[in-house]
């Protein structure tokens, strides 16, 4: 879970597929007449929810938040994550709509107008919003009000192979990180066809990137800025890494994040900027130790672009009390906790994240912290979907220095507000 379009965001499947009992799958819940109107029925928890990993993953949600709330009773149902984000609609607007809904940061402005507004509820149950990660509450706030609770932040980080830099004789970074001195370490750990560097299509690391130096894609009044000078330059910086710097592959317009992730992974290519979500995944499938660092900056200060989801409640669910309850127990301290340390994922808690930590290389759990200590949630536009299209249509030119960033940004600006 790239975020926006395709699930970048691959989580850990864990064992204990009986906790599948917990959760009913897409079709039977809406069936049973409980969806979000009915009293006393289940509520309904409409999610991607087409993979064994994901039915999974909401069934452990589940078991934690009975644990809180003993009470509470949720069923689920959803399709997979790429068509969730047009059939959620559809689903909304049908018999019996569903009252709990999951969405990203990225895409809360996209779903907007089908979250209910959250602040009273907030203050109605004396809900600490000051406990949850600043920036993921800012992505998950649409026309200034909250639309969703995050249950996950995730800053975009580097990943590197630890014995590739000490073999190198290379410093290993940490909590700092200079793009002169990533360049430097890329072109010492670049030998011919063997890059530094390994890189996927799109625009979701390329944005990463920017915003690790402050720059956003999206204003904050949620305009497209493309063509930015800033932002312009930070593209071009990127770009220039195959281009100019020639520490990467330029990646294929058809690769998906696995090819880049593979690579990195095998030993062939030793760094790689991905969502630390990845970090368990990574660690079983390298053979070497797995070492974590921010997305270089100008400066080298830590600075991050988070990603992650959370719970809303349906702008039409007529049992709004009961659905933030569910969110509460499904948001918990204890919930988060078991999720970081089961599935790897960076909790949106800010005192769950010690629970990440377990079982990471030491000074990993260092950088995501000191990453979300200035972090800047992925804002994106409806029109998203377009714009991750047409970079990974004509990103591989910048890459190949056929086409400078201006030339692209401009063309995805105008394709996109046409």
């Amino acid at each position: 879970m790239n975020a926006v379009p395709t699930r970048r965001a691959r989580r850990l499947i864990v064992s204990g597929v009986a906790g599948l009992a917990a959760v009913t799958l897409a079709g039977c819940a809406s069936s049973s007449g409980g969806g979000g109107g009915d009293a006393g029925g289940p509520l309904v928890l409409y999610t991607w929810a087409a993979s064994e990993g994901d039915q999974e993953q909401w069934a452990d949600f589940i078991a934690g938040a009975k644990a809180e709330d003993p009470d509470l009773d949720i069923s689920v149902e959803g399709p997979s994550f790429s068509d969730y984000w047009t059939k959620v609609k559809t689903r909304l607007s049908g018999s019996n709509p569903p009252c709990l809904l999951t969405t990203q940061a990225a895409r809360a402005q996209e779903l907007g107008d089908l979250l209910m507004p959250l602040d009273d509820l907030i203050e109605e149950a004396g809900f600490d919003t000051d406990e949850i990660d600043a920036s993921m509450l800012a992505g998950m706030t649409v026309d200034g009000t909250i639309r969703a609770i995050p249950y996950d932040a995730e800053p975009i980080v580097l990943f590197y192979n630890v014995e590739a830099f000490q073999a190198a004789g290379l410093e290993l970074p940490g909590t700092e990180y200079t793009r002169d001195q990533f360049i430097s370490d890329a072109k010492a750990l670049t030998d011919g066809d063997k890059k530094g560097l390994a890189l996927a299509p799109g625009i979701f690391i390329p944005n990463a990137w920017s915003l690790a130096d402050g720059v956003p894609a999206v204003t904050e009044d949620g305009e497209l800025d493309l063509t930015n000078p800033d932002f312009v330059e930070q593209i071009q910086s990127f770009f220039d890494l195959v281009a100019v710097d020639q520490v990467a592959k330029a990646p294929e317009a058809a690769d998906g994040s696995e090819v880049s992730q593979q690579a990195f992974t095998s030993g062939a290519v030793p760094m790689l900027i991905e969502g630390p979500w990845m970090y368990g995944s990574f660690a079983e499938a390298a053979d070497f130790t797995l070492g974590v660092t921010i997305v270089p900056s100008t400066s080298g200060s830590a600075a991050a672009m988070t990603a992650g989801s959370g719970f809303g409640i349906a702008a039409n669910c007529e049992r709004p009390e009961e659905a933030f309850a569910a969110i509460e127990a499904l948001t918990s301290l204890s919930v988060q906790e078991k999720q970081a340390e089961a599935r790897g994922i960076v909790p949106a808690r800010i005192e769950a994240l010690p629970a990440w930590a377990e079982g990471k290389t030491e000074g990993a759990a260092d950088v995501v912290e000191a990453l979300l200590s200035d972090a800047t949630p992925q804002r994106t536009t409806p029109t998203w979907n377009q714009v991750e299209t047409l970079m990974t249509q004509y990103g591989v030119q910048g890459y190949r220095g056929e086409l400078t960033a201006a030339e692209i940004m401009d063309t995805i600006q105008n394709s996109v507000a046409g």
